[in-house]
């Protein structure tokens, strides 16, 4: 009878492989019966490897110089490995991200991880610009990591935490931009090679694959019998059918577009006149990041208190600011320069958070979905930014390139305006004319928050409870 209830308990248990060849430690295995903990501490490792992944997408951009040099092409040239990174990323959005809906996502991540770190030993051996772009395109495929673990961490966060959590996970893609840039700039400066930052990149990811392998608890997937054309379905449909991811996916765009457009822009705009910077000085300017980085967990938290919806028109005014001090005094004023590169992640951060904590919220069984769609046109605003920002500011000026950042503030901000924070329709406030997160409801009516959840997300938890 022992042996038989050892069988059984034994069967309930996980798999014991990762690719039926790489053995799971025994504490990392699911077990129903003693379910793994979503701790600070793993969150903290999620923002990390955020960190080190999205850091492929940015070591590139003070070091545009150094590639043109080397490869003998324009600077405009040199700007398109970081709009091929950008759309590899994007591509992997809507095609592998939403796969973390129906498929265990411990070996995913693992698989990404270690792919991301082969095909970067590439990009650090090529001589042909063409390679050199073609590999750029596959890394940003396998750097969709932090896409994974963002809705992995609302999953497994408890409803009253959901937006820290996610806020944590975002603190570190914000982390890797700053990241990226800093020690790009660095290698550059003190090395023989610019080549020496994807040496670097490949070590680190490698290490980050054994940390992984060692501490991600392998949860089984979180939906069966669902097919890969029917999620790529499902995202087509929330497309056309979901208002809210809509509005967020539009505003994601734009605002994404603002803020990469600056970054990828800095570069010309310090190493020319009156500035004249090199690399390792423009990196220096990533260290800015550090206040985004302190603040992620406050406006985590405030998200969490006040209505999403709130959170993100914040941010937004603060980007709309942000971009009238870059129109006005960036070409003349170094400190000018200083607040822009600050509080530009900030405000981006501040919008994100509010965002993806609304889009989450429409259905929590198709959380890697969601975010697929709003993940895309994320990216997408960031493919927009670099290419038409870079374009834009070598052919027009800076005027120009920042007159077009004020003009795309002024989008977002109307887009939220136009459809209230209660509202179930696709225009308008739905006759609720509050931004707190749970408005006194109307006689008469049934009390619901602004994104179609009753009070308390207690639909969305049975939902989850429900979940296979």
């Amino acid at each position: 009878m022992e042996g038989e209830t050892r069988e059984q308990a034994a069967s309930k248990l996980g798999p014991a492989r990762d690719f039926g060849f790489l053995p799971i430690p025994k504490r990392c295995r699911y077990d129903p019966e003693n379910p793994f903990q979503f701790t600070s501490t793993l969150n903290a490792i999620f923002a990390i490897t955020a960190t080190i992944t999205v850091s492929n997408l940015y070591y590139c951009q003070p070091i545009f110089v150094e590639i043109a040099d080397y490869f003998h092409v324009s600077y405009e040239d040199a700007t398109r490995s970081l709009s091929l990174l950008q759309a590899g990323y994007c591509s992997a959005l809507v095609f592998v991200a939403p796969l973390g809906d129906i498929v265990p996502r411990r070996p995913m991540l693992l698989a990404l991880v270690f792919g991301g770190a082969v095909f970067t030993i590439g990009q650090a051996l090529v001589t042909s610009y063409s390679a050199f772009q073609a590999l750029s395109y596959i890394v940003g495929v396998f750097t969709v990591v932090p896409q994974v673990l963002n809705p992995l961490a609302a999953d497994l966060a408890r409803p009253e935490y959901r937006s820290r959590a996610v806020s944590i996970v975002i603190t570190g893609l914000i982390s890797g931009m700053m990241f990226a840039r800093l020690l790009a700039g660095i290698l550059a400066r003190y090395t023989s090679s610019f080549k020496n930052v994807y040496w670097m990149a490949v070590g680190l990811q490698f290490t980050l694959f054994g940390v992984l392998w060692w501490v991600l608890p392998a949860y089984p997937r979180k939906q069966k019998g669902v097919g890969y054309h029917q999620i790529l379905w499902s995202m087509a449909k929330y497309m056309v059918t979901e208002p809210l991811l809509i509005q967020a996916c539009l505003i994601g765009t734009l605002s994404c577009a603002i803020f990469v457009s600056w970054w990828t822009t800095l570069t010309f705009l310090l190493a020319d006149k009156p500035f004249s910077y090199d690399a390792f000085d423009i990196g220096l300017f990533g260290l800015c990041g550090l206040v985004s980085i302190f603040a992620a967990p406050s406006l985590g938290r405030l998200t969490d208190y006040v209505h999403p919806w709130t959170g993100s028109l914040c941010g937004l005014i603060l980007q709309f600011c942000v971009a009238v001090i870059a129109l006005c005094s960036a070409k003349f004023s170094i400190g000018a320069v200083v607040v822009v590169c600050t509080l530009t992640d900030v405000a981006q951060q501040w919008q994100q958070i509010g965002n993806q904590t609304r889009v989450y919220s429409i259905d929590p069984l198709s959380r890697g979905r969601l975010n697929g769609c709003y993940g895309a046109f994320v990216f997408f605003g960031q493919v927009i930014g670099s290419s038409a920002g870079s374009r834009v500011f070598l052919s027009n000026g800076w005027r120009a390139c920042y007159g077009m950042s004020l003009a795309w503030s002024a989008g977002c901000i109307t887009l939220l305006l136009i459809r209230g924070p209660h509202s179930k329709g696709w225009i308008g406030w739905g006759k609720v004319y509050s931004m707190r997160k749970n408005p006194r409801p109307r006689k008469g009516d049934e009390e619901e928050d602004g994104e179609g959840t009753k009070v308390g997300e207690v639909e969305i938890e049975r939902k989850q409870d429900e979940s296979p």
